[in-house]
């Protein structure tokens, strides 16, 4: 068994019997409104990986389902997913065209040729912060190859609390290889205008250490023979690459070096670059990481940051019929979150410049106003683009009062369109 690392979460798995995994294939730069791009940037293209047997989609944020990538395969392709409700990913592949959709319960096996296929759902509502609603999207994967015995897990962005990497460890006592995530990408606090220059590198500093010392704990629980820091990897583009500075997250070698240092038992911790892989039988990787030159970073950054998104070259929107819009999305906000059972704590307003426009009355004295360009705002309510796609691109810039975290009022807003 071997594991062929492309960028950020996608990879191939390669049984003993010769079958092929891909996993979340995002290929092409523009993810999130346009402004995610690779780095290391990437030389493989979606004819590359076309050759598998199957593909396993973690969740549809598109830097693990990137629709563009998808349209390209055959319609007949086993597409591997967590069996979840609601199932947000399974009704896109559907329309997509996907009849091959093999869906696997929460902690629940499944046969897939010479592996055995484990699935879990998020562990936690939320690993950091208090929520209700909860993680409503992400999963992992465990494939144990059955002729080997061979064990590899992927959780991308699924890392697990504590307590779910012992129950974990409880199921798999031999792990040969964890992918472990050791990044959260998010707006904050590169976003977050109610946060001075000075304190955005605090925090930072904070939340890198913080991811760090979490991936540090779940290694510890699990003790795979090989780790390696997994997904996350990523750069702004275009307008928006000013906040690079201002993450919160770090480099796989950066990873590494701290896992190396703080490490409570004997593994072999380890970086690839595009294209090469690590043998779960020998623990050899194919070439030694490299780092991409200073000189060479500095000159594809100055080029990305002079991209245009998409939506800048739309039409200014009519003020008057956003307006009336916004209030129409209000109400069908406001009656989702009845629905799902929940109050948030935070309002939450827009800020169109001279006027704001409350949409979510929250329960605490909590505010979160946002502002984005009132084209991507159109696109939004037309359901051409969306919320959380605009707000993890880095396009919606917030001010919390007070500076307290309220991940319900984030998650809620997915339901703000049309």
């Amino acid at each position: 068994m071997e594991f062929k690392f492309i960028a950020n979460a996608c990879g191939i798995f390669k049984g003993s019997s010769g079958t092929k995994v891909l996993c979340d294939p995002w290929l092409k730069n523009g993810v999130f409104e346009g402004s995610w791009f690779h780095y290391p940037p990437i030389k493989t293209k979606t004819e590359d990986v076309l050759n598998i047997d199957a593909i396993y989609v973690s969740h549809l944020h598109s830097d693990h389902f990137d629709i563009r990538t998808f349209k390209k395969f055959k319609k007949s392709t086993p597409i591997i997913i967590l069996d979840r409700e609601p199932n947000f990913l399974l009704r896109i592949l559907k329309k997509l065209g996907f009849k091959n959709i093999i869906k696997i319960k929460n902690n629940k096996k499944a046969n897939f040729k010479e592996f055995e296929i484990t699935m879990y759902e998020p562990w936690e509502k939320h690993n950091f912060e208090e929520s209700e609603l909860g993680n409503l999207i992400d999963s992992s994967i465990i494939l144990k190859d059955k002729n080997t015995k061979k064990v590899a897990i992927n959780f991308n962005d699924n890392i697990p609390s504590v307590s779910g990497a012992k129950k974990i460890k409880k199921i798999f006592k031999d792990i040969d290889l964890a992918l472990v995530n050791y990044n959260a990408a998010g707006p904050y606090p590169s976003c977050f205008d109610n946060l001075n220059k000075r304190k955005k590198v605090l925090e930072c500093k904070r939340i890198i250490n913080r991811n760090l010392n979490h991936t540090l704990k779940i290694v510890n629980q699990l003790k795979p023979k090989l780790v390696m820091p997994f997904a996350g990897s990523y750069v702004l583009a275009g307008k928006h690459s000013k906040k690079n500075n201002y993450l919160g997250s770090t480099t796989p070698l950066h990873c590494v070096n701290f896992l190396k240092k703080k490490i409570l038992f004997y593994t072999k911790i380890f970086c690839l670059n595009e294209g090469q892989s690590i043998n779960l039988i020998t623990s050899k990787l194919s070439k030694n990481y490299q780092l991409l030159k200073t000189s060479e970073k500095n000159n594809y950054m100055k080029k990305i940051s002079k991209i245009k998104y998409e939506y800048e070259l739309d039409k200014k929107p009519e003020l008057n019929k956003l307006k009336e819009d916004i209030n129409i999305a209000k109400e069908r906000l406001v009656d989702r979150i009845k629905k799902l059972g929940i109050k948030v704590n935070s309002s939450i307003f827009i800020n169109l410049g001279k006027e704001k426009i409350e949409v979510l009355k929250g329960k605490r004295n909590l505010k979160l106003e946002c502002e984005l360009d009132l084209k991507l705002l159109r696109r939004i309510l037309d359901r051409k683009s969306h919320w959380n796609n605009a707000e993890v691109g880095a396009h919606v810039a917030f001010k919390r009062i007070p500076n307290k975290a309220d991940m319900d009022a984030h998650t809620c807003m997915s339901f703000f369109h049309l």
